[in-house]
């Protein structure tokens, strides 16, 4: 049975064997704690210019627990887990869905971009604007979309410019 490993665990996994072939070559300077702190970090981080740690298509919500898994690393995140989110929370029959974000009071405004992930695991993105303590909210999908597929739909909330996630929520339908 074949076996999905995230992209940041196989990053992971990479830079643990370039730092362990490293050690074994000649001194490297570094404790074992520092290498698992850097390993960490760059699981963590998706490792230099990858983008987001989370891949939306490695996320899923899973509507009876209202959780996504693997769940998004706010470590590092402007206001951490404080990011709040709206979705339906009972099975809708049909779109279009409203979906919401509340940033924390002490963050920046910025812009989020909302990836989709349909049953069919199509992603769809949409993007709007935050401001500090005030909701913002997208209509998904934009344009028409009364048809939506049945079933999970995960909603991966990240920052535009950097493409951090900063929360994750969901709907079924």
């Amino acid at each position: 049975m074949p076996t999905h490993i995230p992209a940041p665990v196989r990053l992971g996994a990479a830079v643990l064997l370039l730092l362990t072939a490293t050690a074994c070559g000649g001194g490297h300077g570094h404790t074992p704690d520092e290498l698992d702190a850097m390993i960490a970090d760059s699981v963590r981080d998706g490792g230099p210019g990858s983008g987001p740690a989370v891949d939306a298509g490695d996320t899923v919500f899973d509507p009876d627990l209202l959780l996504c898994t693997p769940a998004v690393d706010t470590a590092g995140v402007p206001g951490g887990d404080a990011w709040r989110t709206e979705a339906p929370r009972t099975a809708v029959g049909e779109g279009p869905v409203e979906l919401g974000l509340l940033p924390p009071e002490d963050v920046e405004p910025t812009a989020v971009t909302v990836t989709v992930r349909t049953p069919g695991d199509d992603l769809h993105t949409l993007e709007t604007d935050t401001a500090p303590g005030e909701w913002s909210h997208v209509r998904y999908p934009e344009k028409g979309g009364s048809d939506l597929a049945a079933g999970v739909y995960t909603v991966l909330w990240s920052d535009t410019a950097t493409g951090t996630p900063l929360t994750c929520d969901g709907f079924e339908v």
